[in-house]
């Protein structure tokens, strides 16, 4: 009697096949919500990533009579002419001096911000290749061309749409809003600028879309937002030649979308 109380209290084989199943089909039923849990926290530190540096635009600009912070082009960088942050993935040697972003030598933003990872999104790729060797991902965000470009303008930016250069202007000439910093995609992110060809149907850069097919925007006005493409050529990103900044896409709503939020015609 005692053996066959003993027996009867162990699981059979096909009780423990019937308990594997649930698990498995409650792990099939739990991963992608964790995936999606896991995606809202990445996406919810890129927006605090660029809530502070549109928190460090904001301030400069108070901080400096109403002028917005330099933009722009400094190559090689240089401690000559300082912007918000100098650095051009294209050469190597940018890709790992942070010095660029947190020295105030070269960086106006320096006093501001004082450690590279709010200048990477954490979906970005943890490195980016140059001439076949891979370098640490430093920066994954661009500031808009149109906001306080200083020096010699880049050739691709039209000359007839408004360089903004007073916070100011921007409330007179922007009502609806005009963005900030753009999450960039990793193969086509380079200057500190994001170029915008105002003047065609192309992009200069693409803009990121790991955020559930979108990226993370900051405006003018402190707010920050993650924004949804629409057009699947924007989401795909397909380019052969990124730094040639000129990839055509006629029709794409979502170039349209970005430039009305970039600046007027003069």
């Amino acid at each position: 009697m005692h053996m066959a109380r003993k027996s009867s209290a162990a699981f059979t084989l096909i009780e423990l096949l019937v308990v594997i199943a649930v698990i498995a089909i409650l792990a099939a039923m739990l991963l992608p919500a964790l995936a999606r849990a896991k995606a809202a926290g990445k996406r919810v530190q890129c927006i605090n990533n660029q809530k502070q540096l549109a928190t460090a635009w904001i301030m400069y600009t108070v901080d400096h009579s109403d002028q917005l912070v330099a933009n722009g082009q400094v190559d090689p960088p240089s401690a000559a002419r300082q912007i918000w942050v100098q650095g051009v993935f294209f050469y190597p040697e940018s890709n790992t001096n942070s010095a660029y972003m947190l020295d105030s030598r070269y960086a106006l933003f320096a006093p501001y911000i004082k450690t590279t990872q709010v200048y990477v999104c954490p979906t970005d790729r943890p490195t980016v290749t140059v001439n076949g060797r891979a370098y640490p991902k430093i920066r994954s965000y661009a500031l808009n061309c149109y906001l306080g470009w200083s020096g010699p303008l880049d050739s691709r930016i039209s000359s007839a749409y408004t360089i903004f250069k007073k916070h100011s202007q921007l409330v007179a000439r922007m009502p609806a809003g005009v963005f900030l910093f753009m999450d960039v995609h990793p193969e086509s992110i380079c200057w500190p600028y994001l170029g915008m060809r105002m003047d065609r149907e192309s992009f200069f850069n693409f803009p990121n879309s790991s955020h559930n097919r979108g990226a993370v925007i900051s405006f003018a006005d402190g707010h920050v937002e993650t924004h949804r493409w629409t057009d699947a050529r924007t989401v795909a990103a397909q380019s052969t030649r990124y730094h040639s900044h000129d990839d055509f896409s006629p029709g794409n709503r979502d170039l349209v979308w970005i430039k009305e939020r970039t600046t007027v015609r003069k």
